[in-house]
């Protein structure tokens, strides 16, 4: 029986001003969060103690020395053990933050948040701890301010060192095919689109697709849309009906739907954010 899941938003988290929330928590079989999932992007390292991640549906062993970005469409909770508490540092945050961060200083690198949920936890090692120490105490200022988020984001990257063991590597047509996908030509084609550039057949795609990065192959074309949807919204005044034709999507309030998913706002907001003087 699939387990209930709840809905958690960054709103009930951070106070008026903040830009993001940060806690360090001690988590025994007993005092775990709700099954969930979120509107806003999420991180955390673990300390020390033993437990567990419940991430999609999969169950990962945790100890120390283990860093995992969250997604917001992942369903995921963790839990301690009562003989040793899990220690863990978490960090949450707008996705429009490590979009913003993204687009500025690494625009051309893969996003690590688009990797497989299997891909998306990392060995620390003892350089990145001592960093993370560091950054621990500044998240930790009182205010929460943006300046630190950013300074953190910017330097996430380079503790990115190698997935834990038991991730599936992604097979080279399939790699290309998603690199492929990014460009309005193609995603504006849909799922068609991803198995012609792939060189497979749909139904072998969307096995290769779960199987690689838990998502579907719907899932991985409208990330392509939305990511260029932003990058067009940040950085242009083309109307908004304009850019969600780009992307193959002629009914305004889907594009809203998918875009708001992604980002956590509607376009317009996300436009306002951008550059506030610009009128969507």
């Amino acid at each position: 029986m699939p387990l209930e899941c709840s809905h958690f938003r960054l709103a009930e988290f951070v106070r008026p001003g903040e830009a993001y929330h940060f806690a360090q928590t001690d988590l025994t079989a007993d005092n775990a969060a709700r099954y969930h999932d979120h509107d806003f992007h999420e991180l955390f390292w673990v300390a020390r103690g033993r437990g567990e991640h419940l991430l999609n549906g999969r169950t990962i062993p945790l100890q120390p020395g283990r860093l995992f970005l969250i997604r917001p469409a992942d369903r995921h909770h963790v839990t301690g053990s009562d003989a040793a508490p899990l220690r863990i540092l978490n960090l949450a945050f707008p996705s429009r933050s490590w979009a913003e961060v993204r687009r500025r200083y690494f625009a051309a690198a893969p996003d690590p948040y688009e990797r497989a949920p299997a891909d998306r936890g990392w060995p620390v090692d003892a350089p990145g701890e001592a960093t993370l120490a560091h950054w621990a105490a500044r998240l930790a200022s009182p205010g929460r301010p943006r300046v630190v988020l950013d300074g953190f984001l910017m330097e996430l990257p380079g503790l990115l060192h190698g997935p834990v063991r038991g991730a599936k590597p992604v097979p080279e047509w399939l790699a290309r095919a998603r690199r492929e996908l990014a460009s309005p030509e193609h995603f504006a084609g849909g799922t068609r689109a991803l198995a012609r550039l792939a060189g497979r057949s749909p139904s072998h795609v969307a096995r290769a697709a779960f199987r690689c990065y838990g998502e579907t192959p719907t899932d991985l074309v409208n990330t392509a849309r939305m990511e260029y949807a932003a990058r067009q919204l940040a950085d242009t005044s083309r109307p908004i009906m304009d850019i969600a034709l780009d992307c193959g999507l002629n009914n305004l309030s889907h594009f809203y739907a998918l875009f708001r998913k992604r980002f956590g706002l509607s376009p317009r907001r996300y436009r306002l954010r951008a550059h506030p003087t610009v009128r969507a």
